[in-house]
Formats: C-alpha cells, sequence, structure tokens
C-alpha cells in the first residue's frame, strides 16, 4: 500500500459555478421564446465562460507519496524527489502559515497554499518521511 498525502485545492467553488451554468441555462431556455437574439448575444457567452470556469479550473496543491513531492502551482508542476529537499521552511503569520521547500542546491519552491495555524497533518506527512522542518 502506498503511503500519500493530499493537499490539494480549486479555486472557486464547483457547487456555486454548477448553479450560476444551470440558472443561465434556465434563463436562456425561457427567454428564447421572447428574445432569441438577446439569448444568442449575451446569454450564450455566458454560458461559454461559466461551462469554461467550471470544466478547466486547475487544481493547486501539493501531493507526497513515497518517493517525490509534486507541487502543483498556476505556473505548472513541479515534482521534486525527497533525496533533493534539504527541509522545509514554515513561516508562522498572524492567520496562515506560509510553506517552503528548500532544497540542498539552495533552490525555494513554494508550497501554493496557506496553512491554517494549528493544522500539523503537513508537518506530520513530511517528518515521517524524513525531512526536516525548519520554522521561523
Amino acid at each position: 500500500m502506498e503511503n500519500r498525502f493530499d493537499a490539494l485545492f480549486r479555486p472557486g467553488n464547483l457547487a456555486l459555478s454548477m448553479m450560476a451554468f444551470a440558472g443561465l441555462t434556465l434563463l436562456a431556455a425561457f427567454l428564447w421564446n421572447v428574445a432569441p437574439s438577446f439569448v444568442l448575444l449575451l446569454l450564450i457567452p455566458a454560458l461559454a465562460v461559466s461551462f469554461y470556469q467550471m470544466v478547466l479550473s486547475p487544481v493547486y496543491g501539493l501531493r507526497m507519496d513515497d518517493e517525490r513531492l509534486t507541487v502543483m502551482t498556476e505556473d505548472g508542476t513541479r515534482v521534486v524527489p525527497f533525496k533533493d529537499v534539504a527541509h522545509i521552511r514554515v513561516t508562522d503569520q498572524e492567520s496562515a502559515s506560509r510553506v517552503t521547500l528548500v532544497l540542498h542546491d539552495g533552490a525555494e519552491v513554494a508550497i501554493p497554499f496557506d496553512m491554517p495555524p494549528g493544522q500539523l497533518d503537513l508537518i506530520r506527512a513530511v517528518t515521517d518521511r524524513g525531512i526536516a522542518v525548519r520554522s521561523t
């Protein structure tokens, strides 16, 4: 069995996007008999944008398995083997903590989400894999 940790999120709210798409679809169907040009001009592009946001919204976050970390950001996906990670730096702030991977060559990879204070799941998953955690 693979020891896996996922901390993934999707920007926006999928349920709200689906409700907006359904509402726009019902409005377009209702208005089609009254003003088809209005539907074609405004509601069809709005439906297309709503559909685009539902289907093509990226997923950001961090995935860990037994051998590597996968960091998914808006700049793309980066796979980092555990042997390349020197330590994890946790920077405490008032409402959340920022997490950064520090590699042996000095490069840094920011984790694309803030960790709520007191949440130890990520720290526990990293230390279970033998990576040091430093707090600043």
